[in-house]
């Protein structure tokens, strides 16, 4: 097997058309066609079919695109590595692992960044469990992951570098005048809630607090999104614990208020988590300082 034929297979997966297939890679249409061919012949498979939607893989071919993708970007990266990255020629994609926290506040502001900077970059987010995660990232399958400080366990091999410090706040609908500015821990126990986990174990630090203490509250929904849980509490009129940047971003999208939590609550430290394998090279690096600069 030739492995310079394997990288037509996820360009034709992508563009859907021969012709634009072979001009992405600087190919004319029958060299592309001749080459597609011997990977047929090959692996015994047509690989690719016209439908109506284009070229559409086979089921063989669905097996094979992301593996080629992973090991075309771990060549690529170790190809790379002793090269100056160049972010606004790069074409390659970054793979992160996050906690939600990240993928509301940071993603939108992150890819904005790559808009202007680097517009022929892609980014793919995954929200994993953090087993995952790091095994994720020690592979060479994720690049960084974005965590929560002591809900995770961070082997020593990894670097950790503080992303941002948040607090939690409750917020609830706007029409629920009955509640202070500032919640007592009675007030606060004895309104239903709307609970998100910070993590996908279930690991969470209001519960840390509350358990602390020998206390608990009432969840009267589970949520797996700060969207989501921003629109159940407007219209049921619960209450929602979530950090405070995340509070502010929902309070502008939907009638919503903020309420701060009774004292002793728990802040939140989130880190970007890279591991001492990959991150000395030049897009890694690159990629940390993007995401760093991303809530300045």
């Amino acid at each position: 097997m030739d492995l310079n034929l394997l990288k037509l297979l996820p360009v034709l997966a992508d563009e859907k058309s021969v012709t634009k297939a072979a001009e992405r890679l600087f190919m004319s249409q029958s060299a592309f066609s001749h080459a597609l061919n011997r990977v047929r012949e090959q692996l015994d498979d047509p690989l690719f079919i016209r439908t109506s939607q284009g070229m559409e893989p086979t089921p063989r071919a669905r097996q094979l695109i992301p593996v080629i993708r992973e090991s075309l970007g771990r060549l690529e990266r170790g190809m790379s590595g002793s090269r100056l990255f160049d972010p606004a020629t790069s074409a390659r994609t970054f793979y992160l692992g996050a906690v939600d926290y990240f993928e509301f506040l940071g993603l939108p502001r992150l890819v904005s960044r790559f808009k202007r900077e680097a517009p022929n970059i892609r980014l793919s987010v995954d929200i994993l469990a953090e087993k995952i995660q790091h095994e994720g990232v020690e592979s060479g399958q994720l690049d960084v992951f974005v965590g929560i400080d002591s809900l995770q366990y961070v082997p020593h091999y990894f670097n950790k570098r503080v992303w941002l410090q948040d607090r939690f706040v409750a917020i609830t609908a706007r029409h629920r005048k009955d509640l202070p500015a500032q919640l007592t821990l009675k007030q606060f126990l004895a309104e239903p809630q709307i609970h998100l986990p910070a993590v996908s174990s279930g690991a969470d630090l209001i519960e840390r607090w509350l358990s602390a203490m020998h206390l608990s509250r009432t969840l009267a929904t589970v949520v797996q999104s700060y969207a989501v849980g921003g629109r159940v509490v407007a219209a049921s009129g619960y209450l929602m614990c979530v950090p405070y940047l995340i509070a502010q971003e929902l309070v502008e999208m939907l009638p919503l208020r903020i309420l701060e939590l009774p004292d002793g609550a728990p802040d939140m430290t989130l880190s970007i988590l890279s591991h001492s394998l990959y991150d000395h090279q030049s897009d890694i690096r690159w990629l940390i300082e993007q995401i760093s600069q991303s809530v300045a």
